[in-house]
């Protein structure tokens, strides 16, 4: 990096700018998610704690960006797995992590949210007034990240209200030139519909308004069930994907393995607090349970969120693939048998954790997030029901990166074979569990595509971000 650009950069952040070598740099750079992310090193790492630094900070790069001197990062709290996508290698990192603030409306319908909060924090002040939001599932992950990056995001209550970024009326926005816009329904429309699942394509968002409603007491929690029940589990999923009518409900299942031993799971929801819901006794009434590990209980959003934070380390070696496909018994049974073969291979790896998880997008999930105005995804209404099928190894040494990456990679390649065979291969890749190698915005639709390609040449048309922001998943990889 040249002299000008580190000058550039502390003309507008002051000791806000670490560099390597230094304590604060160090802690900085490593508390991503995974180790992916910390072992990339960054020439700076910069620390606006404002809208106006961000303004700046963007308008002051903007001609070493432009020129291809300099490229950028943009970091949330950092919890998308693989390397690259919120850090970058002798780049600059934008931490926006000390951009705070939630701010409830005089009103009560809608809270003002920093681009650095986590969902404990907005859950946590709004619990102060019988309210909530329906944001993220894990309390520690960053708002920006789930509502930009992880593809909308999911939430215990995205059966009734759609994918977390539906609930988001108007998005702060950093362009390219430092101008600042907003993006909401009745002003710049067609960011608004971009930002909804279209990631750091268009500027840096640095602040969400989302919609506002009254919640009380939640019944749910995790049950884990006995190896040999995941067949049980598969039928179950299948049975609600296609059949329940319950709004009020949401569901993550899985089988997992760690630490030597297999069990499944499921992580069930009724969000109006009805105690052993009718709509999930398919799940609370299969047996052999674990009766000691289970959490089954009446609690609050906050709660919830907050134990399914304990399910996963910051810093460790782990990545998400994914694919989408039509509920389907006999196809979902086929992958767990699979799954089974790539497990044996891959146990003896240290401290190996993998998990084979689905969770349905139900058609009152798709209506409903076609109802609140629309988002990049495109997800037809009609196309439902769908399962999300999650594959998520985790170890602990990078001399095993290669035959990990490697035997799930083919795994899920032997999955997404298996369901094209039947016809039950959906194009959606939810993005919250992508691989980098995925080509995830054809995905979208072809019309959604010609959307976003629109917005990135009408809001960035230099494409600063298609070239000088490189993480992540880019727009322009589907343009001719």
């Amino acid at each position: 990096m040249t002299s000008t650009l580190s000058t550039t950069l502390t003309s507008v952040l002051s000791e806000k700018v670490l560099v390597p070598g230094t304590e604060d740099y160090d802690t900085a750079n490593n508390s991503y998610f995974t180790a992916f992310e910390n072992e990339i090193k960054p020439s700076y790492i910069a620390k606006p704690t404002s809208v106006e630094e961000v303004s700046k900070l963007v308008a002051a790069l903007h001609p070493h960006l432009a020129s291809g001197e300099a490229q950028l990062a943009v970091r949330g709290t950092g919890h998308t797995p693989f390397g690259g996508s919120a850090n970058i290698k002798d780049g600059i990192t934008v931490d926006l992590r000390a951009l705070k603030g939630v701010q409830l409306s005089e009103d009560k319908a809608t809270v003002d949210i920093g681009c650095g909060e986590t969902w404990t924090s907005v859950y946590s002040e709004l619990e102060k007034h019988g309210l909530t939001t329906a944001g993220g599932r894990v309390g520690r992950v960053g708002v920006t990240g789930l509502l930009l990056i992880h593809e909308g995001g999911l939430s215990l209550y995205s059966t009734r209200r759609g994918f977390a970024c539906d609930s988001v009326t108007e998005f702060s926005v950093v362009l390219a030139s430092g101008i600042v816009v907003k993006a909401s329904a009745k002003e710049n429309s067609d960011l608004w519909i971009a930002l909804k699942g279209g990631l750091n394509n268009f500027g840096i968002v640095t602040s969400f308004k989302m919609k506002t409603f009254e919640t009380g007491p939640v019944w749910g929690g995790v049950t884990y069930y006995l190896q040999g029940t995941c067949t049980q589990l598969i039928e179950a999923v299948c049975d609600f994907a296609l059949n329940e009518k319950d709004e009020d409900t949401h569901i993550m299942c899985g089988a997992g393995y760690g630490f030597g031993h297999q069990v499944t799971t499921c992580v069930m929801y009724q969000t109006k607090g009805v105690e052993d819901a009718p709509s999930l006794k398919r799940f609370t009434t299969i047996q052999p349970q674990i009766e000691q590990m289970k959490t089954m209980r009446t609690g609050t959003h906050l709660g919830f969120c907050d134990e399914l934070s304990a399910f996963s380390t910051d810093g460790t070696r782990q990545l998400y693939l994914t694919c989408t496909i039509k509920p389907d018994v006999s196809l979902m049974e086929a992958f767990h048998d699979k799954w089974q073969e790539t497990l044996a291979t891959l146990k003896d790896s240290e401290g190996f954790i993998f998990s084979f998880n689905f969770q349905p997008l139900t058609e009152a999930l798709l209506q409903n997030s076609a109802n609140a105005g629309g988002n990049s995804m495109n997800i037809s209404p009609d196309d439902g029901p769908l399962l999300v099928v999650l594959l998520n190894p985790v170890w602990n040494l990078a001399a095993d990166d290669e035959r990990i990456i490697s035997g799930v990679s083919s795994l899920l390649a032997t999955f997404k074979n298996l369901a094209s065979e039947k016809g039950m291969l959906h194009r959606y890749i939810f993005i919250n569990y992508a691989y980098e190698k995925e080509d995830v915005f054809k995905g979208f639709g072809d019309e959604s595509q010609r959307r976003l390609k629109a917005a990135s040449e009408k809001w960035d048309p230099e494409g600063i971000f298609q070239k000088a922001v490189p993480g992540g998943f880019k727009v322009s990889s589907t343009w001719d």
